[in-house]
């Protein structure tokens, strides 16, 4: 790049008390995973974070009713909660309200909201943006040809892809065809249609790049991504998020770094730490918590990586292993 400015770093903006870098994640590898806690005794949790899509939602996608009578057991217990979600912070704040001390891990970590503060933002470099959203345009054009994805499709010509950039005040996207639109609002509460995403983002913090592939990210957009990621030399990591997304952010900017600010910022260490996920970009949050459990509905390697396994999204394995491992909860 020809201006160094656009190829440093943005700086992450925290609220630790004595201005500490944030904490990196960590690295100790996790026992196997499927074994029961074994817990003769109920720990002492402090903190339960929780992804959203697969692991606290049920097969509807919504929020088991059941839930709400448990957060306000947790909270009357002094245990917090964090939703960590892929989803931006305007639509978790939408679903959860402003409720006292709850903790908001946005954007796959790159948003970190405590009580309508920011505790910590880690955006993109602003470089990075013009390149993935030249990609799509292409990709999607049909001027770059994807390979072949784990869904069969051949990938040949036209991909149908489309792009999300994720301001800190609003999502952008360019594509306007219902189909698109619906997947993104269901993530993306702020979301504005624009004729140019780059130009209309340029005064707004981009904290991730995400992409939509309706054919396998994992299988073809996300190598290609990587790819991508690796030509540019700007410092990026990808992640597939879910069975259709994509996410391009800054690099060593994950749910896992964003949980270990919220551990340092309220002294809440890995032992008091339950966290529960399901997909590729909840690997680094299970690394720092050490009751830790994959969904039974996970993807293979998330059920390796954690310690536990939690009964399936459809069976509220969340709901039922808090009460589960905390049994005096109302009490």
């Amino acid at each position: 790049m020809n201006d160094a400015t656009e190829t440093s770093p943005p700086p992450a903006t925290t609220t630790l008390p004595d201005g500490r870098p944030p904490a990196a994640s960590a690295t100790e590898a996790a026992p196997p995973a499927g074994v029961s806690t074994g817990d003769s005794a109920a720990p002492d949790i402090r903190l339960v974070v929780s992804d959203m899509d697969g692991t606290l939602l049920d097969g509807e996608g919504r929020v088991p009713d059941e839930f709400w009578p448990l957060l306000d057991e947790l909270e009357a217990a002094g245990v917090l909660f964090a939703p960590a979600s892929g989803r931006q912070y305007q639509t978790l704040a939408a679903v959860f309200g402003e409720r006292p001390g709850l903790v908001f891990i946005a954007e796959n970590g790159t948003n970190v909201v405590r009580d309508g503060q920011t505790v910590a933002i880690e955006p993109l470099y602003r470089a990075a943006v013009a390149p993935v959203v030249e990609w799509v345009r292409r990709t999607a054009s049909g001027a770059v040809p994807l390979g072949a994805g784990d869904d069969g499709d051949s990938g040949a010509g036209h991909a149908d892809v489309g792009l999300v950039v994720c301001g800190a005040r609003t999502a952008y996207i360019e594509r306007t065809d219902d189909d698109f639109v619906a997947h993104v609002r269901r993530y993306y509460a702020a979301l504005e249609v624009v004729d140019d995403v780059v130009a209309a983002s340029a005064d707004d913090p981009v904290l991730k790049l995400a992409v939509y592939d309706f054919g396998s990210a994992e299988g073809r957009t996300g190598p290609a991504m990587r790819a991508l990621a690796a030509e540019t030399g700007i410092g990026l990591d990808v992640v597939v998020s879910g069975e259709h997304w994509v996410d391009v952010m800054r690099s060593g900017i994950n749910k896992g770094r964003a949980l270990a600010i919220v551990q340092d910022s309220l002294g809440i260490g890995p032992d008091q730490t339950m966290a529960f996920g399901d997909y590729l970009n909840d690997a680094e949050m299970l690394d720092v918590a050490t009751h830790s459990y994959a969904m039974a509905n996970a993807h293979p390697s998330i059920v390796e990586r954690a310690r536990h396994t939690a009964p399936a999204n459809t069976e509220h394995g969340v709901l039922t292993t808090i009460r589960s491992v905390l049994p005096h909860l109302g009490e």
